[in-house]
């Protein structure tokens, strides 16, 4: 069965996602939904190593034909010591409902579509400004003209997101927003080695507004944030050998805002990155694929300028057994910010993530990252306004432990606890701690 390495669809992001939260709150949230750079649009992930050691208490899903639909849910409750993620902040319990179904249908001469959709509800009972509903959906495949591949996906994710993500404002409730994302890919052999990708993607970014600032009237309208992000360039590979390529992508980037803040400078900028890097999707225990360059983007305000840095992602797969993996992803580039003085920052970001069945129906999960946002200091010829700014760094560091017992193929009970050392925009390090139990359901 044809299954592409590297480019995990929303479901697998998903999953990720939810169960390092809040490690994923704490960087760019969207990147943990969008395959690595240089993939391709619409494909399928590889079944993890523990899911095919642990067959006997995985659900098998509703299979009719070429189709496969899965079904599954969880019910969780827990303790959060800062659910504000501010320095001086509140505690509270926690109760958390998501749910998930996908479906999957695999045609004739390896094409496939899939779909999916995740919604996730989290109650604070001591604060209730915290409350969130958040979902996801996805649809995307891939169609073969003979070895050529035709790649698409559309996106929508309705998020929120919290004052400890990097470049996101110090506000003291959530703030919502909803990204369409559409991207399209052409993956064409030649007669040789050599394979080339041309890809165009295309993003739409539009905030909500906070249930509460820190100063009544400050911030209430988001509109000012809402922009188009447009994405094109093209994925040359060159097959060493079998399923080892040696890899450029070269990018550009145009960013556009709907509503600029009345009184500053414009934040549109055009920008490219390449980069050069090598993909060895060997069969064996280790799997290594980094890609390093230099990312360039310039604004339309001279006052803004320009930001360079080189721009660098890599994942290490590691499974020395059938039982136990591990994966490290590093990624590091330019970013947008939220602030109206800072336009753009540099954010650097690692995880690990540990996974060991210790009986055929007991998996256990280790994760750690490790984070550095730096922000420069806003143009000289802006000190003295409103939106000036001095340069700094926002830093993150925790870790979370995991244990998921599986008591049939429906149904799992997960207990985990997480630690983080962040700081905000400008602020001293404080801990979070949190802690919860949940019961998985599954079709």
């Amino acid at each position: 069965m044809h299954q592409k390495v590297g480019a995990p669809t929303l479901a697998a992001a998903c999953g990720i996602a939810l169960f390092m939260l809040p490690f994923a709150a704490n960087a760019q949230v969207i990147q943990n939904y969008f395959p690595a750079l240089g993939s391709g649009a619409g494909e399928l992930s590889t079944e993890p190593t523990q899911v095919r050691a642990a067959g006997a208490y995985q659900p098998q899903g509703f299979q009719s034909g070429p189709v496969i639909v899965n079904l599954d849910g969880s019910e969780g409750g827990g303790y959060d010591s800062n659910v504000d993620m501010l320095p001086a902040a509140h505690s509270s319990a926690v109760i958390n409902t998501q749910g998930h179904l996908s479906v999957v249908s695999r045609f004739p001469h390896n094409d496939q579509a899939h779909g999916d959709i995740s919604v996730s509800d989290t109650r604070y009972p001591s604060r209730s400004v915290q409350n969130r509903t958040t979902w996801t959906a996805n649809v995307g495949g891939t169609h073969y003209f003979g070895r050529d591949e035709l790649g698409f996906s559309y996106t929508h994710l309705s998020l929120v997101q919290m004052p400890s993500e990097a470049g996101a404002l110090i506000l003291s409730s959530p703030v919502p927003y909803t990204v369409e994302d559409g991207r399209i890919s052409y993956l064409v052999h030649t007669h040789g080695r050599a394979s080339f990708q041309p890809f165009v993607e295309a993003q739409r970014y539009a905030f909500g507004r906070p249930a509460m600032v820190n100063n009544a009237g400050a911030y209430t309208n988001q509109t000012y944030r809402n922009r188009v992000v447009i994405n094109e360039g093209v994925t040359s590979r060159y097959e060493l050998m079998a399923e080892t390529h040696l890899l450029v992508v070269a990018q550009g980037t145009e960013i556009r805002y709907d509503t600029p803040a009345s009184g500053y400078p414009s934040r549109n900028s055009n920008g490219f990155s390449i980069l050069g890097g090598y993909d060895a999707g060997w069969k064996g225990p280790i799997k290594f694929r980094a890609l390093l360059g230099y990312q360039m983007r310039r604004y339309a305000s001279t006052l803004y300028g320009k930001i360079t840095s080189p721009v660098a992602e890599a994942q290490l797969s590691w499974s020395p057994t059938r039982l136990t993996s591990a994966v490290l992803s590093v990624r590091h580039g330019i970013e947008d910010s939220a602030f109206e003085g800072v336009v753009g920052f540099t954010n650097t970001a690692a995880t690990l993530v540990v996974t060991h069945a210790l009986q055929r129906n007991v998996l256990l999960t280790f994760n750690a990252q490790v984070s550095k946002a730096s922000y420069p200091a806003t143009p000289a010829a802006l000190k003295g306004t409103p939106v000036y700014q001095v340069a700094s760094d926002q830093n993150t560091y925790g870790f979370g432990l995991s244990g998921q017992i599986f008591l049939n193929r429906h149904l799992s009970v997960t207990a985990n606890y997480s630690y983080l050392s962040q700081s905000v925009y400008q602020s001293a390090m404080f801990p979070v701690h949190m802690a919860q139990l949940s019961v998985h359901f599954a079709l």
